[in-house]
């Protein structure tokens, strides 16, 4: 099957090159010659157009839809499941709807080094890219080069270019709103569980700081990882350490409060009667615990809905400017607080 790559080879131009005049029509990427060899050799190899870009009705609809792809840049909420999942599905329904597809998919970032993640969605003829989770400067700079258009959704970025569309929450102002009202203000020792890098560790603190109390350093259990394993492995070590605990902990994620309620149920630990605890994100699972998580809950599936069609509006060049869409959270009311 001839790709993209055996022009390329041929030409002594680079796959990003011929992709441009292939798949998006571009004529200022190369001189009108290196156009000419490239569509000669596209018809004597019999290479089969992926992307040729869908041309507006006169309505104004995309006849043929677009090609987007999905991107998980960050393992860990692989783990999670639920959370990446409710934002894929969104993107996937929302891409279906509007009549375009999928063309190509990642869940395991560490598959690909950035030059090559790049080769395989030009191949796959793809227009946009939706990437959830882990913002690497090295990726999104490679596909910055590579004209490839993203939309990042969802996820509390650690690089966040100003060329890209951003569909998530606002993750600081929104933690520290729910934590100021409904939480380090309910009690008198709080304490958390989860990244100290994390915006939501810096809202946990400033909740404390806005409402004249002191966060207690023993009431602080840190861990780098987002997952229930090594929450557990850390609340248990905390358990063995401490004989104190505070009245309420507030954990990052609903998985890594999963984890440490793991630990406490091992260590005869009650919730809500010993010690309650706050989630963030309503992860699925959350509803189904004993007792049912009280957590912040994140609109995943309409982050993913509205990720696809920032990234369509962009394509249609409906506008030529990012966007950014913040959508609220929400207090989610169960049983471990």
């Amino acid at each position: 099957m001839v790709t993209l790559k055996d022009i390329a080879e041929k030409t002594n131009l680079s796959v990003t090159t011929v992709s441009r005049v292939v798949n998006f029509n571009d004529t200022s990427i190369c001189s009108e010659e290196s156009q000419k060899l490239i569509w000669s050799l596209v018809e004597s190899m019999n290479y089969k157009v992926k992307n040729k870009k869908p041309k507006p009705s006169k309505d104004g609809d995309t006849q043929g839809g677009y090609k987007l792809a999905y991107v998980l840049g960050q393992s860990s909420y692989a783990a999670q499941g639920s959370y990446g999942y409710h934002i894929i599905k969104g993107i996937e329904s929302e891409t279906v709807k509007s009549g375009s597809s999928i063309s190509f998919n990642c869940l395991n970032l560490d598959l690909y080094k950035p030059e090559e993640l790049c080769d395989r969605l030009l191949e796959s003829g793809v227009h946009a890219v939706v990437w959830v989770a882990g913002t690497e400067e090295e990726y999104l700079n490679m596909l910055k080069n590579k004209h490839i258009q993203v939309t990042v959704a969802g996820i509390e970025p650690s690089y966040f270019p100003e060329h890209v569309d951003y569909v998530g929450v606002d993750f600081y102002p929104e933690t520290l709103k729910w934590l100021k009202t409904k939480f380090v203000n309910q009690f008198e020792r709080v304490g958390y569980i989860g990244p100290t890098y994390s915006s939501r560790y810096e809202a946990f603190v400033d909740a404390n700081k806005i409402l004249d109390k002191k966060v207690d350093p023993a009431f602080i259990v840190a861990h780098d990882e987002w997952d229930a394993g090594a929450a557990k492995t850390a609340m248990s070590a905390y358990l063995e350490g401490n004989n104190q605990l505070p009245e309420a902990f507030f954990a990052a994620s609903d998985i890594i409060a999963i984890g440490a309620m793991n630990a406490f149920r091992d260590h005869g630990i009650q919730v809500p009667e010993k010690v309650k605890i706050l989630g963030f994100d309503n992860n699925e699972m959350a509803a189904y615990l004993t007792p049912g998580l009280t957590t912040i809950g994140v609109p995943t599936f309409e982050i993913g809905v509205m990720a696809v069609q920032a990234a369509i509006s962009r394509l249609k060049e409906d506008r030529g400017f990012p966007v950014r869409y913040i959508l609220p959270t929400r207090f989610v009311e169960r049983q471990t607080l």
